[in-house]
């Protein structure tokens, strides 16, 4: 009996715990005008919808992009309200520069949100655990981690004036190792581990911190034809060695070709990006926001896959997404 009611408080206390933070996650804060954001990665992608977004809600909005045509789209498209900047994350210069326009025009008042969305995915394909170099690792880290860190680190003492928001756009890939996107993969455990530590860290700046981890969603990140442009470059660098180990048929017309076929099936139906906006506005909006958001049915799948022993997720891998067979390990199975 003690078991039982023991049982049933603890479901009681589920249920209302829910329940409470249901409710208060409704809320929005007011006057959402007075608040400006700046959002990195705004070229294409989540980045553009939620510069959009947050311009239709009227917040002023700096918007962060890479290349002077998405400065010009965003500037055409929307309001004065949104102020769209050239910041490459990967160059301290650059996020200096940008840092100077942000801190003028808030003045006094600071940031009330940064939304760290630049990302990169690198080399994608399986077998590329093998193929890619440091300078491919470095690639992908100095836009998926090490600049979200200068980013954040430089534009730290604006939030602080507001105790305003860092939003870190980490992945799926974050919880679960994808061996067919290695750099990738690295740098987003490395986002999880940074954006635990820092909110850990402005808690008693009044800083919050919050984590969204979208699945795989229609962006231009996971537009399979240019990731099997960018593996078809990886395999032409390889050593006649490394060609020989792995075969021809291991690239052209094994497994791995079938592979990508069924992504570019799969890019057909993935969902719209809109529902990881939401969760950015909601981060950014919300009187009491999660500490993290995941996004997605694939996403959501990763987090028990995460918690699995070692070997039994080896084992789930295994058999869910099998990776080809190198032409020198075929005569050994």
């Amino acid at each position: 009996m003690e078991v039982l009611a023991l049982l049933e408080i603890t479901a009681v206390l589920l249920v209302t715990y829910f329940v409470v933070t249901w409710w208060l996650e409704r809320g929005r804060l007011s006057q959402l005008t007075d608040k400006t954001v700046l959002i990195t990665g705004c070229d294409t992608g989540f980045g553009n919808l939620l510069a959009r977004r947050l311009d239709q809600l009227g917040l002023r909005v700096f918007a962060g992009c890479l290349t002077e045509a998405g400065v010009a789209e965003l500037r055409q498209s929307c309001s004065e309200r949104l102020q769209p900047i050239r910041m490459d994350v990967s160059s301290s210069d650059s996020v200096q520069d940008a840092f100077r326009v942000v801190k003028e025009a808030v003045g006094s008042k600071g940031l009330h949100g940064l939304v760290n969305n630049a990302g990169i995915a690198g080399v994608v394909g399986a077998g590329t655990i093998a193929w890619v170099t440091k300078e491919d690792y470095q690639a992908v880290l100095n836009v998926n981690l090490m600049g979200m860190i200068d980013v954040t680190k430089t534009f730290l003492p604006l939030l602080k004036k507001s105790r305003g928001r860092v939003v870190n756009v980490a992945s799926a890939a974050g919880r679960v190792a994808m061996t067919h996107a290695v750099p990738y993969t690295v740098s987003k455990y490395g986002v999880e581990a940074f954006s635990d530590c820092l909110r850990r860290a402005m808690r008693v700046f009044g800083v919050k911190v919050h984590i969204v981890e979208p699945g795989f969603f229609r962006t231009g990140m996971t537009d399979p034809e240019a990731a099997l442009r960018r593996l078809d470059q990886i395999w032409q660098r390889q050593s006649p060695e490394t060609k020989a180990e792995y075969g021809e048929e291991f690239i052209q017309a094994g497994q791995l070709t079938k592979h990508h076929c069924m992504i570019m099936l799969y890019y057909r139906f993935m969902p719209d990006p809109v529902a990881v906006v939401d969760a950015m506005e909601h981060a950014l909006c919300a009187t009491h926001a999660r500490s993290r958001y995941v996004v997605g049915r694939d996403a959501i799948m990763s987090v028990p896959l995460s918690l699995l022993p070692t070997d039994l997720g080896d084992l789930v891998f295994r058999l869910v997404a099998p990776a080809p067979t190198p032409a020198c390990c075929k005569d050994q199975q």
